[in-house]
């Protein structure tokens, strides 16, 4: 079945490239789906998204909550949909591992369930490392390799 697969994607890697891209787009799309979009559409709940990361500064930072809101709600659907697309990837899954790991912070204190939030941050950061992969429009428009 392996074997298969490997010839279906003609060599390691073209499994790579497939591997990278499946990376991209589900776990994006369940972030914006489950996550992102129902944030980004409703700006009244970005100065408590915003509390999750302020709060971490005793209060100093409480003036800035919609900001860090609205930061939290573009890195789980803008910059979510950009690593759909690979462009901009690797500071899009940048920002996203970054709010996922304040979201974790945040249920690790508070609701004690932040499993979901540690996978995205483990898979976001793992793209951040990896790049899009050649399936993706930095790779194809933003390279300044053709080898690569």
């Amino acid at each position: 079945m392996i074997n298969k697969l490997k010839d279906f994607c003609k060599g390691l890697t073209q499994c790579n490239a497939c591997g990278l891209l499946v990376l991209r787009i589900l776990p994006g799309y369940y972030m914006i789906a489950n996550h992102g979009w129902k944030k980004i559409t409703n700006p009244e709940k970005w100065d408590g998204l915003g509390g999750a990361f302020s709060k971490y500064f005793g209060g100093i930072l409480d003036f800035a909550n919609p900001v860090f809101g609205f930061i939290a709600a573009s890195g789980e659907s803008i910059c979510a949909v950009l690593v759909i697309l690979g462009l901009f990837t690797q500071p899009a899954a940048v920002i996203t591992a970054g709010t996922m790991f304040f979201a974790a912070m945040y249920h690790i204190t508070t609701t004690g369930s932040p499993e979901s939030a540690w996978a995205y941050f483990s898979i976001f950061t793992a793209i951040a490392l990896l790049g899009p992969g050649k399936y993706s429009i930095d790779k194809m428009f933003l390279s300044k390799s053709e080898s690569e």
